[in-house]
């Protein structure tokens, strides 16, 4: 490990955090802006393909949570190993990590492949051209999710180190060659086919597995801040176990969040193709809002990570309090464009009316609440580096789908899609207080997950 670049134990929090944060936020930002490259180009397909990558993507996303598992699991122990100096063990746990990854995509690939169309169905779509397009692209995705799951721990562990610079530079090249295949694989320029949307999920996964071979090569040629040099090549059973009881409770959290997502696009499904462009733009223009929220929250995991590590209770108190207010600022700074000029944001995706007005109105709805998932981010994540990964599933599965889900699924039959979009608004709204509160209690600061010389857990649970 290099000491200098990632030690988070000593000096100015708030020069780590930007340094970690910094190139987070711009690797979201890159990546988001890719994804609204490919919609415009998706776009220019029609309605129907809009629709089919959107409701693939959230399909794909809830198969995804198996990867923020292992990735969160993985950054929390190699964090709170490094903050320890056992540098040889947190190596060893990032050899772990990069199995376990590989052995659940290859999983995953061959269970969800032949269940495409079934999940699409599952949420009730029943336009063809969305099933058919639909099915499609998210079979392409399976075939290659091991560059999914590799990409998301690469990062996680890069970041555990003090590192955030290498993987934004990495995802900076590999989101140039994706934006440059989209267009020759979607609409046949130059020697390329005309795919259509299977040239979308192509392009992808050809993008994602640059970037995961170069992260790899800089981890076994010693040159990561995590070196796997001389780490043996093997399955520990045990570790990989530790790794995952960690981790399973933000794949839940992610899982309880993505699975409420398909629960509104349940509801909103019988409204029509139209009504499901426009909660898709909406969500992509949402994620653009929360990519602040995102860079600042996932380095606070790290801070709070290594000080808990180090023992340094009060210094990792202190990250999650100014990354806290560092990221309610940004996320509700931005918030404030999307309320006041809502349809010049969504023309960028479409020109369609209907679209455009039934878009308008949720991301108004929704523009108010980024404060209260500035708090869900933030706070959640520095739970997650203190090792507290159930309390933050418990929350988000209170409010997305116990909250959230039903008072959508029962205001929509009274007032429709006004209703669908005061729903999903009190559900941020909700996990964002629930968070705040919690993380307030301090029971965080009692738990511990890395081993004494004995080889004996520490960890107590509260």
């Amino acid at each position: 490990m290099n000491i200098k670049r990632g030690d988070l134990t000593q000096g100015s929090l708030f020069k780590h955090l930007i340094h970690l944060a910094v190139p987070l936020t711009f690797g979201y930002i890159l990546q988001d802006a890719f994804n609204i490259v490919d919609m415009i180009f998706v776009g220019r397909l029609g309605s129907a393909a809009i629709a089919a990558v959107g409701v693939s993507g959230n399909l794909l996303r809830l198969i995804g949570v198996f990867s923020l598992g292992i990735s969160t699991g993985a950054g929390i122990m190699v964090a709170q190993y490094l903050g320890a100096r056992n540098h040889a063990q947190a190596g060893h746990l990032a050899m772990q990590a990069i199995l376990l990854a590989i052995f659940f995509s290859i999983g995953i690939g061959i269970v969800g492949y032949p269940l495409a169309e079934i999940g699409l169905r599952t949420v009730r779509m029943t336009d063809p051209d969305v099933i058919q397009l639909g099915t499609t692209y998210i079979q392409i995705i399976l075939v290659g999710i091991s560059t999914m799951f590799l990409s998301m721990t690469l990062g996680s562990i890069f970041r555990a180190g003090g590192d955030a610079v290498t993987p934004m530079i990495v995802l900076v090249f590999s989101t140039i060659i994706n934006i440059g295949l989209d267009p020759m694989l979607i609409f046949g320029l130059w020697i390329f086919p005309k795919l259509g949307v299977a040239g979308s999920a192509i392009a992808t996964l050809i993008g994602r597995g640059i970037g995961v071979i170069i992260l790899l090569i800089l981890c076994f040629s010693g040159r990561a801040p995590i070196s796997l040099k001389n780490v043996p090549f093997r399955a520990d059973i045990v570790e990989m176990l530790e790794i995952l009881l960690l981790g399973i409770f933000s794949s839940m959290q992610g899982f309880w969040r993505h699975l409420s997502r398909l629960g509104f696009l349940w509801v909103i499904g019988p409204y029509g193709k139209v009504a499901v462009a426009a909660y898709t733009i909406c969500m992509r223009l949402r994620i653009l809002v929360m990519n602040p929220g995102f860079g600042i929250a996932n380095a606070v995991a790290p801070l709070v990570g290594q000080n808990i590590g180090a023992e340094q209770i009060d210094r990792a108190e202190e990250s999650a309090r100014i990354g806290n207010i560092v990221g309610t600022v940004l996320m509700s700074s931005v918030g404030i464009l999307f309320l006041a000029f809502p349809q010049m944001f969504i023309r960028v995706f479409t020109d369609n009316t209907e679209v455009i007005q039934i878009g308008k109105v949720y991301l108004q709805f929704l523009s108010l609440t980024f404060g209260f998932i500035a708090f869900s981010l933030v706070l959640g994540k520095a739970l997650n580096g203190a090792g507290d990964t159930i309390s933050p599933m418990l929350i988000t599965l209170a409010a997305q789908m116990g909250v959230g889900l039903s008072i959508v699924i029962i205001l929509s039959h009274f007032i429709g899609l006004k209703g669908v979009w005061i729903g999903i608004a009190l559900s941020n709204v909700v996990q964002g207080i629930g968070m705040w509160i919690w993380y307030g209690t301090g029971n965080w600061k009692r738990i511990k997950i890395i081993k004494n010389g004995r080889g004996n857990s520490l960890r107590k649970v509260v």
